[in-house]
């Protein structure tokens, strides 16, 4: 197997700085979970013609850019994809700041995957409005200051202040873009960096119920994860499934070894819809380095970059670097 990487998907960087009028509050830890609760929000309130349903029962879904976009179900004839996750990511700011202010404006990115990303309009109208309501726990109400296209580093602003016109502009990266940085990576060691909670399941034994939270991931942990993820991806919005040997690819995975770990667990959990369950957002964050045949699964882990491993990467969940 010469290489574990067969989808063709490409995904475009969307990078949005936002002016508060005075301040925006969100606690570091809830950031990525408070962008895209706020999105969606927004975006339903502009679109939705039907609010006393929920998506799959809607008439009127197979058009809905909020079902598009935010809620997709049932976008494949898999039955094991009916829960088919959402089209884009958000990469939430990092560092510890909670107070976002005309002199720290509140910067971050989203990464839309696929055919989704013909919908960025559907993501810049939302925001707008969203400013006149207010983002955080204090409402602050903001502007959109810049909206940038973003590709290997380098940015190009896509916005006029003045008149809010926005250029049709997506940089995207391709799976030509995805090899041509595989090149320049080592072959046999590779250091991940997580900057988010990452939270990944693994079932040892395959049994029904038998999933466990891993605290410390190995290399398989992560190379299985990604495979499932870009694989469901592909296939909602991509050109089909990966044409790999998803057991081969397994058992090579499991060859590579860990050499250094520095990691740490972060908790984190927000309230679902019923007030009384919460949701746990929990996971590694740090560094890990690997050794072993890792060439083969390069691709797969510079395209992870972008789309995130792991549960709830649409909060910016499980969001890695190569370093």
């Amino acid at each position: 197997m010469d290489t574990v990487y067969s989808a063709n998907l490409s995904v475009a960087e969307f990078r949005y700085t936002l002016l508060p009028e005075k301040e925006i509050h969100i606690p570091a830890a809830k950031r990525g979970n408070i962008l895209r609760g706020a999105f969606g929000y927004s975006l339903r309130r502009l679109v939705c013609i039907n609010e006393k349903y929920d998506c799959p029962a809607c008439s009127a879904r197979e058009t809905c850019a909020y079902f598009l976009i935010f809620s997709p179900w049932n976008l494949t004839s898999i039955s094991r994809l009916r829960d088919t996750p959402r089209g884009f990511v958000i990469n939430p700011p990092l560092g510890n700041a909670e107070v976002y202010t005309q002199h720290s404006p509140l910067q971050f990115s989203f990464i839309l995957i696929g055919s989704r990303i013909m919908y960025h309009p559907w993501i810049i109208v939302p925001l707008q409005a969203l400013g006149r309501i207010g983002l955080g726990t204090n409402r602050g109400r903001f502007e959109i200051y810049d909206i940038e296209a973003v590709k290997d580093g380098q940015a190009i602003s896509i916005f006029n202040r003045e008149n809010r016109i926005v250029k049709n502009v997506a940089l995207e990266i391709t799976k030509e873009d995805i090899m041509n940085r595989v090149l320049c990576l080592s072959k046999d060691c590779i250091t991940l960096e997580f900057v988010t909670p990452t939270r990944i399941k693994y079932n040892p034994t395959g049994e029904k119920g038998k999933s466990r939270v891993v605290n410390v991931p190995e290399f398989h942990h992560v190379i299985k994860r990604l495979r499932d993820r870009i694989n469901a991806l592909s296939i909602a919005y991509g050109n089909g499934p990966m044409n790999v040997d998803f057991r081969e690819m397994g058992r090579r995975a499991e060859a590579v070894t860990t050499q250094e770990v520095h990691i740490e667990w972060q908790e984190a959990r927000r309230r679902k819809r019923n007030p009384a369950i919460w949701h746990d957002l929990s996971g590694f964050k740090g560094r890990v380095t690997y050794v072993g045949d890792i060439g083969p699964f390069l691709p797969l882990i510079v395209l992870g970059e972008y789309v995130h491993v792991g549960e709830d990467a649409v909060f910016g969940n499980g969001w890695y670097r190569v370093v």
